[in-house]
């Protein structure tokens, strides 16, 4: 492929991300009343700019709340795949999502999606087979844990319950007007799941 093709095709995609940012930063401190105009001004673009990637508000919407998804998910895949012992995998976990923050956005956007009238059923319903599969994951790797003995023993659908949960509390840290989460707060939270 021509490199001005290539360039051109990486200049959108950042673009693209840079809208996204934009739109979670903007739904998560705004709620989902938000409008295009906040979002384009928010990514310093103009709002026919942000329409040339999104067709509407809940495109930008569920585009968001994928993306958050989806990156949890290859961080749980990334886990899996890694050769330590699960309790390291879930030190990876932690880390890599405590350390971005526009997921603690994503969240607060996701959470706001699934209890609002503003998507039907069936978009529902994706986001919500999304993340059972990111369960699924998280699951296999309590199993792991169960099995080399660094998790500890108990349900793997509790299990990954409260991590989830305590993981998704720590990212709102900031926005409760906490200090945000840190090595001390990560072992911590594995000292909670491990044997």
């Amino acid at each position: 492929m021509p490199r001005n093709i290539l360039r051109d095709q990486r200049m959108r995609e950042e673009r693209r991300k840079q809208i996204l940012d934009a739109a979670a930063s903007v739904f998560a401190r705004r709620g989902l009343l938000t409008k295009i105009d906040d979002i384009a001004a928010e990514a310093g673009r103009s709002h026919g700019h942000v329409y040339s990637y999104f067709k509407s508000k809940e495109e930008i919407l569920l585009a968001v709340i994928k993306r958050g998804q989806d990156l949890y998910g290859e961080h749980l895949q990334k886990a899996l795949a890694m050769d330590e012992k699960a309790i390291e995998k879930f030190r990876y976990i932690t880390t890599k999502v405590l350390s971005q923050g526009q997921n603690a956005d994503s969240y607060i956007v996701l959470l706001q999606a699934i209890f609002t009238d503003l998507l039907d059923d069936e978009e529902k319903k994706k986001i919500r087979e999304r993340g059972k599969k990111n369960r699924a994951l998280l699951i296999s790797i309590i199993e792991e844990g169960h099995r080399d003995g660094s998790v500890r023993q108990g349900d793997p659908i509790q299990l990954a319950t409260l991590f989830a949960t305590l993981i998704q509390n720590l990212m709102l840290l900031e926005a409760r007007e906490y200090a945000p989460a840190n090595d001390t707060t990560i072992d911590l939270l594995l000292e909670m799941i491990g044997p």
